[in-house]
């Protein structure tokens, strides 16, 4: 009788806990023009946010780091208030739009959760992130049709927003430095290892005193680069664009070499593969007709975003909404 009670007193407690999570998951966190948000709509979509900032900033306690006064966790969680009341906002108005998906929409949304799920890797990862995340297929699969409703609508709403010819050219003559090229010449020192890095800093350093003695640039780079092709290239770099060669060596390098004028010579700049020394040849700019469809695609986005933001705010000026900031203080 005494472990039958015990059992039961222990299945009791255990049940009373899950009753308090459920009555906790169903408060209620955000109310939009009537409808409701709940604390799990809520903390599935943190823990997303969540999950996104320390993969994105490769640091588990990015959510404890302040900014302006307030911890990213305190960041993130006022921002998710903006983002779920304007989708709630956008959703309503698609509506009374009677913006829906069609079935084939629908089906396609199916068919990529099931693409994800036809791998075994992929699909054990999948499952593994809805876990973490508190969430199940279901609601991803809403979360999906929800998305591409709001995409609907905002396809919708700046159907008339057009780019005229002198916004393009405008906007070409105040930014051209987004459309230079640059060629250079780059003494390379390839480092892999640690100790390496001590010895090749010492040799740029000394690189450098060669150069300000006045030695010939393109003669250093036949002495010390250690680039395989430097013997075709001659250590030149054909003109490139800013964004071009970040994914070869780093943004930081690129920082580097278009702060420098033609005929100018770099510091020592590291980067994931070593120590580069750049001298700038020369520079060109891209021509208007060359870009003007990636200008025009740039500004045609920009302003849509402006028609689509203060649609939004004007929505939000005619609706009643309600913020329990309080009932999210434990996450």
């Amino acid at each position: 009788m005494g472990i039958l009670l015990i059992s039961i007193i222990l299945s009791l407690f255990i049940f009373k806990g899950k009753i308090a999570r459920i009555i906790d998951d169903h408060k209620v966190v955000l109310e939009v023009n009537g409808e409701q948000v709940t604390k799990r709509e809520y903390k599935i979509r943190f823990n997303t946010l969540k999950e996104n900032a320390i993969q994105f900033s490769s640091r588990a306690d990015i959510l404890d780091q302040v900014f302006n006064g307030k911890t990213y966790r305190e960041l993130l969680k006022d921002e998710l208030f903006t983002i779920l009341t304007e989708e709630l906002l956008c959703l309503q108005d698609a509506r009374r739009r009677n913006i829906y998906l069609t079935k084939q929409e629908e089906e396609e949304i199916k068919k990529y959760i099931e693409e994800l799920k036809a791998n075994e890797e992929m699909r054990s990862y999948f499952n593994q992130y809805l876990r973490k995340i508190g969430s199940d297929e279901n609601h991803f699969y809403r979360d999906l049709h929800k998305t591409r409703i709001i995409n609907k609508l905002y396809s919708s709403i700046t159907s008339k927003t057009t780019v005229s010819d002198s916004e393009i050219v405008n906007y070409y003559n105040t930014n051209k430095n987004q459309f230079k090229k640059i060629k250079i010449m780059d003494i390379f020192l390839k480092v892999e290892n640690e100790e390496e890095d001590v010895q090749k800093r010492e040799i740029a350093n000394k690189i450098v005193s060669e150069l300000k003695k006045g030695e010939d640039f393109e003669k250093l780079v036949k002495k010390y680069t250690e680039d395989e092709s430097v013997g075709i290239t001659k250590g030149i770099i054909d003109y490139f664009r800013k964004g071009e060669k970040e994914a070869e060596y780093g943004s930081v390098f690129e920082e580097e070499v278009f702060k420098l004028a033609v005929g100018q010579v770099s510091n020592i700049i590291k980067t994931i593969k070593g120590y580069h020394i750049v001298k700038v040849l020369d520079e060109k700019y891209m021509p208007l007709d060359e870009v003007k469809g990636e200008i025009q695609s740039k500004l045609m986005k920009q302003k849509k975003d402006q028609v689509f933001r203060l649609y939004i705010e004007n929505l939000k000026k005619s609706s009643k909404i309600n913020v329990y900031k309080d009932r999210t203080k434990d996450l």
